[in-house]
């Protein structure tokens, strides 16, 4: 019985049922030379067409490339002309400033208080980041982790691999470290030279970060004025800086600090602050008839509050508070 079956394994390879089937295909009519011609006419035209779309789209691509690569450079030179606008802006507004408070200065002298008023005025725009700083300080550079070389495992060579979404800082990485640094003693703050005040944001558009709606650009050099005998070992010892420093370790990003003997920063954007305001009182009612029964109510103002007393202040006039990443 072995020997029969090792015998049919070696002498018949074919399957019965494939044998059955080609048996069957075999026998079938062949189907008419007209059928077979109309076939291939229908296959023909089809991979015509087919090769003329094709060709259509190809040309259409061609024709609009360099339509799409005109745009993308008019885009470009209107971003170069808004950020040179910007700055030439921004040039001309610390030099009116500048001035302001020369004159400002000046007025002050001639008057009996004017001391005390100047220097009330100098503390409230140190607290607002409205004037220019000078001073010592400390300097944190922090950047993404950039791209590394491996060995391709299937071809062993050499390749460039870009850099994971692990090893990108984000905007709440910024505030972090902003954060650690008012915490350490900072007196002043600037991310890329933009200046930090109490209203400040730093916030994700996108791919980008944005300091109040100025992009900043990687890697982020952030400047901290204080006494750095004491600023740096305090912002060395934060929560923060320890968790970006084994982040070089762990994602490869970049993060530094460094003594600085004179770091210049100047003025925060100014911001148009709203504050709340007293509703004004209405007219005073006509007072009753002698003799009138019933109490008379006090008048009310149009927001429901007791005529003199002022309405409670609203979410858009109140007082702003820090922002993320803000001055303290």
């Amino acid at each position: 019985m072995s020997t029969s079956l090792l015998d049919e394994l070696m002498t018949d390879h074919l399957d019965p049922g494939y044998r059955a089937a080609a048996g069957r295909r075999a026998a079938a009519p062949s189907p008419p030379a007209a059928d077979r011609r109309r076939t291939q006419l229908l296959l023909a035209t089809g991979l015509l067409l087919l090769g003329f779309l094709l060709a259509v789209a190809y040309r259409g691509t061609l024709r609009q490339a360099p339509d799409s690569e005109r745009a993308r450079q008019a885009l470009v030179r209107d971003v170069e002309t808004g950020s040179a606008l910007s700055d030439s802006l921004q040039r001309r507004a610390e030099t009116l400033t500048g001035e302001l408070g020369r004159e400002r200065d000046a007025a002050l002298a001639a008057i009996r208080t004017g001391d005390q008023v100047g220097t009330e005025v100098r503390r409230l725009e140190a607290a607002a980041a409205q004037s220019a700083v000078r001073g010592p300080g400390i300097e944190v550079v922090a950047g993404d982790a950039g791209a590394r070389e491996q060995t391709d495992p299937a071809t062993g060579e050499r390749v460039t691999v870009p850099a994971e979404d692990s090893g990108r800082l984000r905007d709440r990485d910024l505030q972090s470290i902003v954060n650690a640094l008012w915490a350490a003693g900072a007196e002043a703050v600037a991310v890329d030279g933009e200046r930090l005040a109490p209203t400040t944001t730093i916030r994700a558009a996108g791919e980008a970060i944005l300091v109040d709606l100025r992009p900043v650009q990687n890697p982020y050099t952030i400047a901290a004025v204080g006494d750095p005998e004491t600023l740096l070992p305090r912002f060395a010892d934060s929560e923060a800086a320890r968790r970006y420093q084994s982040y070089t370790g762990l994602y490869g990003i970049q993060f530094t600090v460094r003594k600085v003997g004179e770091l210049q920063l100047r003025a925060a954007t100014g911001s148009q602050l709203r504050y709340a305001e007293a509703v004004p009182s209405a007219s005073p009612a006509p007072s009753a008839a002698p003799g009138a029964s019933g109490s008379s109510e006090s008048p009310r103002s149009p927001t429901g509050s007791p005529t003199g007393s002022p309405a409670s202040p609203s979410g858009a006039g109140s007082t702003p508070g820090r922002s993320p990443g803000g001055g303290p």
